[in-house]
């Protein structure tokens, strides 16, 4: 009794609160967590260009400098018996003020470096795009999750009470002399093992209602069942395979991130080689110091100034040739980076593939299994009726019923995740596929 009662509150949720898959994502874009660690992270990313680039604009500064100078003196005055020292105490203040400008004229160093962080936010704005494409990713599946767990306790249920009924009729039987205490026992038995599924489903379902609730920032205890309905599972089908690898070339954001991050690479080598070459600065200072002293008293000095500033690296301890070989093999590593992430991408896109064609074949082969499965219960009704199939042989014609309904449930399940993750190794992923996902279940 206590299953019965659990499972009656999650029977009933359809009609407590409709949320359509898109209808979430908006929440899971405001709430979720790793999307909003990838939002920060984008943002601080933005500044790394006008970092660079402060390197190859004006430096100005102004200084300022106070002092003050305490100054005794003695000195003998007089002859003989009038001879007397004389001491005296002098306070000087002093002022000083500069402004200096400093504006690089050659630093290809800093060039290379502006050059090498636009790369650097091109990568991080990548993965932002592959943020977002992951959280619809991660969306879907949770929502799909949940539906799936929701409608495998709906199939126990109806198994249980098709259990019940069999034992119920079974112990009418035996009862009446007609039956044996091994078919009201076979049918117990079944029913313990379908309360332990149930139990089982129970934890599951809530489980995964917990993930989204995480995902979208607010309880959905009370998720609207929905299932899939006269699904064609042909959505994989409107492109070839080879288009499916073009697209997924064209867009994927992760390879994207590969291209920045190898093109930075790049550019790290040149900064190393940059470091052996001149740089050469504009500096402009103007100054007004006013330092009185024991020995001028009134010493204001007003300078200006025009300098042009050159250093030419010359030895450094090796320390840039040890840098230039470092940039070289970590661009080299870039490099095969780049080029297994695009495999790994198309091994991903192409085995997806197949698995939706295979997911949609096993759809029908079990959408005939689940009406062969209803002709054999009925079939075997009418033989226990004329005597030639036993009790046993329903609950087991039931058993395969119900075991080939949950593999077609979760084959159409299966089959729309699947086809989200094929758009998101393609690189086109959008909120809209969300929605073609809600038109296909009711």
């Amino acid at each position: 009794m206590r299953v019965k009662l659990s499972l009656l509150p999650l029977l009933f949720l359809s009609s407590a609160q409709g949320a359509d898959l898109a209808n979430l994502y908006p929440k899971a874009i405001q709430n979720d967590s790793r999307f909003a660690i990838a939002k920060a992270q984008n943002l601080a990313a933005q500044e790394i260009v006008p970092i660079a680039r402060a390197a190859l604009l004006p430096n100005l500064s102004i200084s300022a400098q106070g002092s003050r100078e305490w100054v005794n003196t003695e000195f003998e005055a007089g002859e003989g018996a009038k001879e007397q020292t004389i001491s005296k105490d002098y306070l000087f203040n002093g002022q000083t003020y500069a402004a200096t400008l400093v504006q690089p004229l050659f630093k290809m160093a800093a060039w290379d470096n502006l050059s090498q962080a636009e790369f650097q936010q091109k990568e991080a704005n990548h993965a932002l795009d592959r943020n977002q494409q992951e959280l619809i990713l991660r969306l879907a599946q949770q929502y799909l999750d949940v539906q799936l767990a929701f409608d495998k306790l709906q199939l126990l249920s109806e198994q249980k009470k098709a259990y019940q009924e069999q034992k119920t009729q079974a112990s009418k039987w035996y009862a009446a002399g007609h039956g044996t205490i091994t078919d009201v026992n076979e049918a117990q038995n079944r029913l313990d093992f379908v309360d332990a599924d149930i139990l089982s489903a129970e934890a599951a379902h809530s489980s995964k209602l917990h993930e989204l609730s995480v995902t979208v920032g607010e309880s959905m205890s009370k998720l609207a069942h929905r299932k899939p309905s006269d699904m064609q599972a042909d959505l994989h089908l409107r492109y070839p395979l080879a288009e499916w690898l073009s697209q997924a070339k064209q867009n994927n954001p992760v390879l994207f991130e590969r291209q920045a991050s190898l093109d930075a690479a790049k550019l790290e080598i040149n900064k190393n080689i940059d470091q052996h070459l001149p740089t050469v600065d504009l500096r402009l200072r103007s100054s007004y110091e006013d330092s009185p002293s024991y020995t001028t008293v009134d010493n204001r000095i007003k300078t200006n100034s025009i300098m042009i500033y050159a250093s030419i690296p010359i030895f450094s301890g090796g320390e840039i040739n040890a840098r230039s070989k470092r940039a070289v093999a970590l661009h080299t590593a870039a490099s095969e980076d780049q080029r297994n992430t695009l495999q790994q991408v198309e091994l991903a896109l192409r085995q997806q593939y197949l698995d939706l064609s295979s997911s949609s074949a096993q759809i029908k082969a079990l959408q005939e299994a689940v009406r062969s499965g209803d002709v054999l219960i009925q079939s075997t009704r009418k033989g226990i009726q004329s005597g030639v199939r036993s009790n046993v042989d329903l609950l087991n014609a039931q058993s395969r019923f119900f075991e080939a309904q949950q593999k077609h449930t979760a084959a159409q399940y299966t089959y729309l995740s699947g086809y989200i993750r094929l758009k998101f190794y393609a690189g086109t992923l959008q909120e809209n596929d969300l929605q073609a996902v809600d038109q296909v279940l009711r």
